[in-house]
């Protein structure tokens, strides 16, 4: 075989070679764009609504007309100081709209904060004898004094059954429910508190006077 024979056949092996190559990176960029277009696709797609069932069980502390069309869900950890900040503004919309409105208040207590699970079974202990919103307030007013002591003196405070109350605080007779709640909210996006459903959509919200608009709106929609 000829010198010149040989070099053209290691030529065409390269040729072929670089061919190979470039269909490969060809492939990789065209996927890569497949994937990236798929996933703005399903990025821009407004989350499904959650149904007023999956948002509001049966068990859960609420306010306002339950036959009103407009609903809103609170998931909040007593804790938090911005759900602090929001508490005083959800009692004022609740109470301004309570003939359109209903509201339901749902845990979601956060691991940073060890007393939120505790005072959640106390407000859940509180609601055992109708005073869920009671404890609810009188958490949220005296949160920089919140320790389990506290708690435990709250049912004097609030006139409370107290043998009844501790009982259901000291054997946490609610943490299962405080656990649907924080598992629920898992499930539907919740990853910080507060966090508000409205009709069955998550808001995204700037400030607390966002929500009072958001929930004018739907009610006026509505």
């Amino acid at each position: 075989m000829r010198l010149t024979d040989i070099s053209r056949c290691k030529s065409n092996k390269i040729k072929m070679k670089l061919s190979g190559e470039s269909k490969f990176f060809i492939a990789i960029a065209v996927g890569t764009l497949i994937m990236v277009t798929i996933g703005i696709f399903l990025m821009s797609r407004p989350a499904p609504k959650l149904t007023r069932a999956e948002l509001i069980p049966a068990s859960a502390a609420t306010l306002g007309n339950n036959q009103a069309a407009t609903f809103l869900v609170e998931f909040s950890d007593f804790q938090c100081p911005a759900c602090k900040t929001f508490s005083s503004l959800v009692k004022e919309v609740v109470e301004k709209n309570k003939d359109n409105l209903f509201f339901s208040y749902r845990h979601f207590p956060l691991s940073q904060h060890k007393l939120a699970v505790p005072a959640a079974l106390a407000a859940e202990a509180a609601g055992e004898q109708g005073k869920f919103w009671e404890m609810h307030d009188y958490i949220f007013a005296n949160q920089e004094s919140l320790s389990e002591e506290f708690l435990l003196a709250a049912a004097d405070k609030l006139g409370l059954d107290k043998e009844k109350y501790e009982k259901a605080f000291k054997e946490k007779i609610y943490q299962d429910k405080i656990n649907k709640d924080l598992s629920d909210g898992t499930k539907f996006g919740v990853d910080s508190t507060p966090t508000f459903f409205l009709n069955g959509e998550k808001l995204n919200l700037f400030s607390p006077k966002d929500l009072e608009n958001a929930v004018s709106k739907a009610i006026k929609n509505n």
